[in-house]
């Protein structure tokens, strides 16, 4: 090997050597002549899409320690409903389905006194064992606090039934009605006295529908404007309407006894039927026999 080839040679060495030694000092976050550490990647930071926290983009949730990945967003979608539990330490978590309050009663992770709100509650925060659809998973009622069987379809005591809708699309909002002088029964029920024999612990939250005084005063001043006394208008219109809502709620439990007395009846007149067939076929089984 000439002395040609050896300079070639080194220069090529030289050069492969200078280039990683760039490479190296443009990885390392200083110069040539500092620190040789490796300078960390600044992560993005994104909304969490759970608990809407601002977190990095680690793949998981530093907050609710959710992961960002597509089949665990599925799963957390899948079980998404219109039920919430209060817990102060997640209290920006979705809403879940029926299905996973029903688990967390059977776990113990919702208890009797335990707040929560959905459907059956019309969306205002309530006790568990309040709360129409999942008080019976406690064993008793939610109007009367009588003692009943988990798995009943309704209570013997009061006659209320236990009807929960399973719709994870349905919030079980009331509906919107003008306010009047009076309020409606959802608002009067949650300043009621609980019914006879339900112990009196951390009632449904108040809901503020305004001040009283301006309230009254200005209905006042509208009643005398056209003539009335005040407070007779607002409580002709006010009984109208809440006699209108009674009158709906009354058929509306009406139509749920007559449909279990129907499904009972269907049930006895299958099995009546039946037993009827058995009958039949013992007989020409007897008679062809003999």
């Amino acid at each position: 090997m000439d002395s040609t080839t050896i300079e070639l040679s080194s220069a090529g060495a030289g050069r492969r050597h200078e280039s990683m030694r760039r490479a190296l000092a443009t990885a390392t976050s200083t110069d040539f002549g500092g620190s040789t550490a490796l300078a960390s990647p600044k992560l993005r930071t994104l909304i969490c899409p759970f608990c809407g926290s601002l977190t990095s983009d680690t793949g998981r949730c530093h907050d609710c320690h959710a992961r960002f990945d597509p089949l665990s967003r599925q799963a957390s979608q899948n079980e998404m409903g219109p039920w919430f539990v209060r817990d102060q330490s997640m209290p920006y978590r979705p809403g879940c389905n029926y299905s996973t309050i029903k688990k967390l009663v059977e776990g113990g992770s919702i208890e009797q006194n335990s707040v929560i709100r959905g459907p059956g509650t019309r969306q205002f925060w309530m006790l568990a064992k309040h709360t129409p659809g999942v008080a019976q998973l406690f064993g008793v009622c939610h109007h009367c606090g009588a003692e009943v069987a988990k798995d009943a379809f309704g209570c013997s005591a009061c006659g209320e039934s236990f009807s929960v809708d399973r719709d994870r699309q349905h919030l079980g909002l009331g509906a919107a009605r003008a306010i009047s002088g009076r309020l409606p029964d959802e608002i009067e029920n949650i300043h009621a006295a609980p019914p006879e024999g339900v112990e009196r612990v951390a009632g449904p939250a108040a809901i503020p529908v305004g001040h009283a005084e301006t309230r009254s005063g200005t209905l006042g001043r509208r009643a005398s404007d056209v003539g009335l006394a005040p407070g007779q208008q607002t409580d002709q219109s006010g009984d109208a309407a809440l006699d209108a809502v009674r009158r709906v709620d009354e058929l509306t439990r009406m139509v749920r006894t007559l449909r279990r007395a129907w499904q009972v009846e269907r049930k006895r007149s299958w099995i009546a039927l039946g037993c009827a067939g058995l009958i039949t076929a013992i007989s020409l089984v007897i008679v062809l026999v003999t």
